[in-house]
């Protein structure tokens, strides 16, 4: 009579976990259509950031040689409010590299990264994968932040020009910010 009830429990939740995993998915999907350029939710913090000495360091790898799949590296800059504008804070990153194993495409993904905005007011913390090294266009979720943006959720995009790629030192990053409530 156990074994039975615990067969019937296990189907139950194998069958809850289903249908719950199908909605997210579901859900998910309906995202997945939307366009990184659509307007920003009401009430966002919308806001464009400059980069400036743009660095990408991969351990015993001589410049302008492309990561190879499972390497990892640290990116590195400052934070500017334009091209030739005001120091706003500095940008650390790590990335761990996947060298696209499907092949390019509009869903394809080079690389992981994990972002840290520090900035005077507070911090951002985000986190994407990009196709490629060479300043193509990634969309990253925030996923945190502390002081001002303590509770922030929503997304950013960026576009990263290191040097060591034979980019030009530079990254834009453009956020829509939805902070907490207080």
């Amino acid at each position: 009579m156990a074994e039975r009830q615990t067969t019937r429990r296990r189907a139950l939740l194998k069958r809850g976990s289903l249908l719950f995993g199908s909605a997210i998915g579901l859900g998910l999907a309906g995202k997945a259509g939307m366009d990184a350029g659509t307007d920003p939710p009401k009430g966002a913090l919308t806001m464009k950031v400059h980069g400036a000495n743009w660095q990408l360091t991969y351990p015993e790898r001589r410049r302008g040689v492309v990561p190879q799949p499972g390497e990892r590296s640290a990116v590195f800059g400052q934070l500017l409010n334009g091209p030739d504008g005001e120091k706003l804070g500095e940008f650390y990153a790590s990335s761990f590299e996947f060298g696209t194993p499907f092949g390019n495409s509009e869903v394809s993904a080079g690389a992981m990264e994990t972002h840290q905005f520090n900035f005077l007011d507070g911090s951002i913390i985000g986190m994407g994968t990009l196709s490629d090294h060479h300043g193509s266009q990634s969309v990253h979720a925030i996923i945190g932040g502390t002081g001002r943006y303590a509770g922030a959720t929503g997304t950013y995009t960026a576009r990263q020009r290191p040097v060591e790629m034979g980019g030009d030192g530079t990254a834009d990053f453009e956020f829509s910010v939805i902070l907490r409530s207080a």
